[in-house]
């Protein structure tokens, strides 16, 4: 992966280089990422109730919270819930060309992020590589989509049947989750359903489910 997202919109070279430092900043900071992706499921929600959910210290929440709004993929509302601000984040997306393009967008975030609380994601990576779960995340699709089994996800990422196994179902829970938060996935029809046990599992959970 070697060149910038390339816009959905018309051509804009500083939206997409914003959105493409954007991207970079969530990617490469995974707790950022859990915290962006709890948020921007649960929008409207407090940074309280992020916390609680993820996890976070009250400082190092405000601190992520300040941090997306300084990107420009959050904000403060002048609304209020149980006497704390309510915020809303927005999904930002994008197209990775090199030899093969990969649609960036919420739920390859979300993955990311997640690699921080998740044991079977940090085996994952430490054995793969942390390049290795975006095509991990495009071939749970094809799995969701129909398009291949898990042991075709083994054959086309070259790893062994039990890992990737273990992979796309952690992942599918977060696809299941997040998939109504992220715009590259609304034309995407799943065949195959995730049962609601293992989306109880998922490092991600919606407030009004």
């Amino acid at each position: 992966m070697s060149r910038a997202p390339t816009s959905i919109q018309p051509p804009d070279a500083g939206h997409t280089a914003h959105r493409f430092f954007v991207i970079q900043e969530l990617l490469g900071t995974p707790e950022l990422a859990r915290f962006y992706t709890d948020l921007l499921i649960n929008s409207p929600t407090t940074v309280t109730a992020v916390r609680e959910r993820q996890g976070f210290s009250k400082s190092t929440a405000y601190k992520y919270a300040n941090t997306l709004a300084e990107l420009g993929i959050a904000e403060e509302l002048d609304r209020y819930e149980d006497g704390s601000s309510l915020w809303r984040a927005e999904p930002v997306s994008g197209n990775w060309t090199d030899e093969t393009t990969i649609e960036l967008g919420p739920v390859l975030i979300a993955v990311y992020g997640a690699t921080s609380v998740d044991d079977d994601l940090d085996l994952f990576i430490d054995r793969h590589g942390k390049a290795a779960l975006a095509p991990a995340v495009m071939a749970t699709l094809e799995y969701l989509t129909g398009e291949t089994t898990r042991r075709g996800v083994a054959a086309d990422l070259g790893v062994p049947a039990v890992e990737a196994i273990a992979v796309t179902q952690v992942i599918e829970r977060i696809i299941a989750v997040v998939k109504a938060s992220d715009p590259t996935l609304d034309d995407v029809t799943f065949r195959v359903d995730v049962h609601d046990r293992a989306i109880e599992q998922a490092p991600y959970q919606r407030a009004d489910a």
